[in-house]
């Protein structure tokens, strides 16, 4: 078992369907830096293959896609709990 924490910096890209394209023709992709933090633990099963347990956190400006109905001005949280397979060689 090997635990471990993560931080850095990121960026999310919001890009808009085709609907809302049709619905408003001013929006457009829109590109958001985040703070990104978590943790999580490797479980061991061989000495090459095993499994992960993870939360990451990812904290950003909420998009408002350069339309005033939409400008929020707010700082929201998006949570990432993931469990997964890896390989390591």
């Amino acid at each position: 078992m090997r635990p471990y924490a993560l931080a850095g910096a990121g960026a999310l890209v919001f890009n808009p369907t085709d609907d809302a394209k049709r619905m408003n023709s001013a929006i457009d992709r829109q590109t958001k830096a985040a703070f990104v933090y978590g943790g999580g633990v490797d479980f061991d099963i061989t000495s090459n293959f095993g499994v992960r347990a993870e939360y990451r956190g990812l904290v950003y400006k909420v998009p408002d896609f350069q339309l005033d109905a939409l400008n929020l001005d707010k700082v929201t949280h998006l949570a990432q709990p993931s469990v997964g397979f890896f390989f390591r060689f």
